[in-house]
């Protein structure tokens, strides 16, 4: 399941990363990375706030969309 799809306050853990290798590189630079936690803080339309790694992270409904979790 993307994480587009996780509701506020939802616990995930990331799967994977889709996209071209570009992207990928960037977002496992913000700790978009297999086995990574994520908490899903607000979101507002496409656009969501995350706390990954000690840090919130802004994301649109693009890069949301590229990566894959697995609820907790």
């Amino acid at each position: 399941m993307p994480l587009a799809m996780v509701k506020v306050g939802d616990k995930v853990r990331v799967l994977r990363v889709s996209g071209s290798e570009t992207a990928k590189k960037h977002l496992g630079a913000l700790g978009f990375v297999p086995g990574a936690l994520v908490t899903v803080m607000t979101a507002t339309g496409d656009n969501q706030i995350v706390a990954i790694h000690d840090s919130r992270i802004a994301v649109n409904g693009d890069v949301s969309r590229h990566v894959f979790i697995e609820p907790l």
